[in-house]
């Protein structure tokens, strides 16, 4: 494959990035908690990093679609890297909102403008591999990241997550920026016209996608944001929470490549259902069963449902738009899926709060069965249209 190189680059800064931000997920219930939030705002905080994200990634898209990837993608990493020195900074609840809203700005600025470089560089008849491989860096650093923070938490303190975060952050802005030439010339400036870049959302099978990438991103802030909160219930550390979180990240890790591959050659609906029905199985599961051994089994059969519905949803994402928003239609999918993982713990934690978190998984796997009986809908009505 062309520009091997830089690819590569983008796959370890991918890697690198996520493993530092995935620091956090078993860290920062914790934390909120020490500084006296209740189940329910434990949920916001951990959801405002996704909120902020969300609502920004589009117009950072198009930013990047207009003026190049490379300024948007070093500079949000930049950021990214200063924001978990924040964290330390903290005196209560409402404060660590903040710095978590200036971390979700920075990954917004990057987050589509990185993986449109990936589309960038790579033949069309390769991308869903292209894709597989930078999404499975990405989860392999989010692997990486919740067991690392929860043995830094566990054993020297919570600061020392958030330097770890900040430490490894670094790695990714280095090599990225060492790439920064060969990036400038792939990068697009293009300008991008409204009717070209948007068209495509109106499609029953678009609507299905974004769908999709809410949904399982639902089950996985469920998960990420309540496992280290519901585990302390069974006896449960940091490092067990982490370990749980990282059985997620790993079998979707694992599954990334090879599911674009698969994309490349199957019909990509087909992923998509299997992948969001199979997450929902896992979900509610965590309310029948109680322990470490299962917790894990359970998170590596959610990861396995996330790992084969992203590749797909990405792929088709980029399938729908042109090049010239390349970034925009990659920003869209990826911004559906911030919002599922802002709403998932916000939601979800308020029914924790008024019932129990054996109630609440179930309602998580019910509103993600709900959300497949749509998607089938709508994949249908695609075929009708057609």
């Amino acid at each position: 494959m062309k520009n091997s190189f830089t690819l590569i680059t983008l796959y370890i800064a991918a890697f690198v990035g996520f493993a530092g931000f995935s620091f956090m997920f078993p860290v920062i219930p914790l934390y909120a908690t020490e500084l006296g939030a209740t189940v329910s705002e434990v949920g916001v905080i951990v959801a405002t990093i996704s909120y902020v994200t969300a609502f920004l990634l589009i117009p950072f898209g198009m930013l990047s679609d207009r003026f190049g990837r490379q300024k948007l993608l070093v500079g949000g990493l930049a950021v990214f890297t200063l924001a978990p020195l924040l964290y330390p900074l903290a005196n209560n609840p409402e404060q660590l909102i903040w710095f978590r809203a200036i971390h979700g700005f920075a990954a917004a600025a990057f987050l589509p403008a990185a993986i449109a470089l990936v589309i960038d560089l790579t033949p069309e008849a390769k991308r869903g591999e292209a894709i597989g491989w930078y999404s499975a860096s990405l989860q392999l650093g989010l692997m990486a990241g919740p067991i690392t923070g929860g043995f830094l938490a566990g054993h020297f303190g919570f600061d020392a997550a958030f330097y770890g975060c900040s430490a490894i952050s670094l790695i990714g802005l280095v090599l990225v920026f060492s790439r920064f030439k060969a990036m400038t010339h792939h990068s697009a400036v293009t300008p991008v016209k409204a009717s070209s870049s948007w068209r495509w959302l109106g499609q029953p099978l678009a609507i299905a996608v974004m769908l999709a990438t809410l949904l399982v991103a639902v089950g996985s802030g469920t998960i990420g944001s309540y496992i280290p909160l519901y585990g302390m219930l069974f006896g449960l550390t940091e490092v067990d929470a982490g370990a749980i979180i990282t059985a997620v990240y790993a079998s979707s890790a694992l599954l990334r490549a090879p599911a674009g591959r698969l994309a490349d050659r199957i019909d990509r609906r087909i992923l998509l259902i299997g992948g969001v029905a199979l997450s929902a199985i896992a979900v509610s599961l965590f309310s029948f069963f109680h322990g470490l051994p299962q917790f894990i089994i359970i998170g590596i059969i959610f990861g396995i449902g996330m790992g084969i519905a992203m590749p797909a949803s990405l792929v088709m994402a980029a399938d729908f738009s042109s090049a010239s928003g390349r970034a925009l239609s990659m920003a869209i999918p990826t911004c559906f899926f911030q919002i599922g993982l802002a709403v998932g713990p916000t939601a979800m934690g308020y029914i924790a709060q008024m019932s129990s978190f054996e109630t609440m998984f179930l309602a998580c796997a019910a509103s993600l069965a709900f959300g497949l009986f749509i998607m089938l809908g709508l994949m249908r009505a695609q075929k009708v249209r057609q």
